[in-house]
């Protein structure tokens, strides 16, 4: 068994070593086939990232961010366009909002209450370059490669003040939250776990120590109680962690997949992965130490970055983020 170095106690939060028996290392031929997905319709790109929202994809590419209706999954129809004037590295949705990651122009927030007409509200630049940002009430937490993990004061759209920040140990990658809590990854050392809900300085009451850790990271729910089940891509596999208990988080097991996991979305007791040149590998994680293959979709150009909702998969193919190539969205309707 890997054991790690000794690592000095930081004060002020809980750390933890990966020093995990339970860790389990699990292949793709373990399968339990449940999920069925059928192509039923394209989004024509350019696109690098894509999220859904009830009948509508959003969708970015280098500084473009798009709204389309898929209430008809065969016949999908963009609506409304909003350009910005730096790169968009990723974004999330949430409610009538959404944050984007605008490089060095910070934390944009755009409206999409009406998808045919989106419109900027305000933005928070920050000291290097923006990746992402999530939102808990009137705050949103963000990524950035020189101060790590940003609060931002979201109160006033129109003018964001920043709340404070937390260097993380090694490169920030990205943030999701689920209820009050926040989760953030940074590559190679681990996952930080913070409370928003918590006045004062921002402070993590958990982190875990982990080598690979992943690139990006998803929440099993985003909204109401905080679920603390985590998927993320890492060293080309898919990583699940437990942070049901936020104080100790473990990573519960990694999962060979056929591909090169590079992002995931989940739904329910499924994770869906971007599998590079293997298509969508589906994940079941019922039991979250013992995850099981649950179907698949070759697609004809690797996948890159996917969506999901109850019926179906939003799949980015082709060329990898700023590469130059062909890309666009497959949309799989999916049963199980």
């Amino acid at each position: 068994m890997w054991l790690p170095s000794p690592v000095p106690a930081v004060p002020g939060y809980v750390c933890l070593l990966a020093v995990i028996p339970w860790l389990v290392f699990l292949p793709a031929s373990a399968s339990a086939q449940s999920v069925t997905l059928e192509r039923v319709g394209v989004i024509p790109g350019p696109v690098e990232h894509i999220r859904v929202a009830g009948d509508y994809a959003y969708v970015s590419r280098h500084t473009s961010f798009s709204a389309w209706n898929v209430s008809d999954p065969a016949a999908p129809v963009r609506l409304g366009a909003i350009d910005l004037p730096e790169e968009i590295w990723g974004f999330r949705i949430r409610g009538d909002r959404a944050y984007l990651g605008a490089n060095f122009s910070g934390l944009v927030i755009v409206d999409i209450s009406d998808p045919a007409s989106l419109s900027l509200l305000g933005s928070h630049k920050t000291l290097g370059q923006t990746k992402i940002g999530a939102v808990y009430g009137d705050r949103a937490v963000l990524i950035d490669h020189m101060e790590g993990m940003v609060m931002v004061d979201v109160s006033n759209e129109a003018v964001p003040i920043g709340a404070g920040s937390f260097f993380l140990d090694g490169y920030a990658r990205d943030v999701v939250t689920s209820g009050k809590m926040a989760y953030a990854t940074d590559s190679p050392t681990g996952l930080y776990v913070f409370d928003l809900s918590v006045q004062g300085p921002l402070e993590p009451v958990g982190v875990l120590h982990a080598p690979a850790s992943p690139r990006s990271i998803e929440v099993q729910s985003e909204v109401g109680e905080p679920s603390g089940v985590l998927a993320g891509p890492g060293g080309a596999q898919l990583q699940l962690y437990d942070a049901t208990d936020p104080t100790a988080p473990v990573r519960v097991a990694t999962y060979e997949t056929p591909g090169r996991a590079s992002r995931v979305a989940m739904s329910g007791n499924y994770v869906f992965v971007a599998d590079a040149q293997a298509g969508v590998t589906v994940v079941d994680i019922s039991n979250l130490s013992a995850p099981v293959a649950a179907g698949g979709f070759q697609t004809d150009a690797p996948a890159r970055d996917i969506a999901v909702t109850d019926t179906h998969v939003f799949v980015v193919v082709g060329a990898g983020e700023r590469q130059e190539g062909e890309t666009e969205v497959h949309i799989l309707k999916r049963s199980s």
